[in-house]
């Protein structure tokens, strides 16, 4: 199994769409993406044979990314925009390495995408037109993704070729509160 995760999509989407909803009174700055939990809902026991991570490089003194290599996972981190974030290029780099996957691998195997990204689809770009290639080769997929930002397609896509994982239901074990609601461990 090998597991693509887009942090900016899964962060940005729980802290913008899913806390006003589960928790409106906290404060966005006190939101945060347990990344242990989330990794552990996913491999669920099963092998890992690679994580590709992308985000964004944080603001100097911000140990967010210790968190996740203390996991065993090193990040691929893009500067960002000064006009509008990342610029697609957090996609561009998993999408690079799930191609690069696909046709260094002997045989099909499963891919988790942590992503509610389906940009793109309609001129054939994005993780969800290069998941519906590698589905016809034999690949079978997972989508974890909050619903309440996760396109339509992409959502219909994982259903079709493995599942989807929509993270509300696990909301309180892949994300806490700084100085309040720590994660309910799986």
């Amino acid at each position: 199994m090998y597991i693509f995760w887009d942090n900016s999509n899964i962060h940005y989407a729980g802290l913008n769409h899913v806390r006003p909803v589960k928790e409106p009174a906290i404060e966005k700055e006190r939101y945060r993406t347990y990344f242990k939990g989330l990794l552990n809902l996913v491999a669920q026991g099963r092998q890992i044979d690679n994580i590709y991570f992308a985000g964004s490089v944080p603001p100097k003194g911000d140990a967010l990314w210790n968190a996740v290599e203390k996991l065993g996972i090193t990040p691929s981190l893009l500067p960002r925009s000064l006009t509008d974030g990342e610029a697609d290029t957090t996609d561009h780099v998993l999408q690079l390495a799930l191609l690069r996957l696909a046709m260094d691998s002997p045989e099909p195997n499963t891919v988790a995408l942590l992503t509610g990204d389906g940009a793109g689809i309609n001129s054939g770009e994005g993780f969800l037109a290069d998941a519906m290639r590698l589905a016809a080769r034999g690949w079978k997929f997972e989508v974890y993704s909050w619903d309440l930002a996760c396109h339509a397609r992409l959502k219909e896509f994982a259903q079709q070729s493995g599942k989807y994982v929509k993270l509300e239901d696990y909301y309180e074990n892949i994300t806490f509160i700084v100085g309040g609601r720590r994660a309910v461990e799986l």
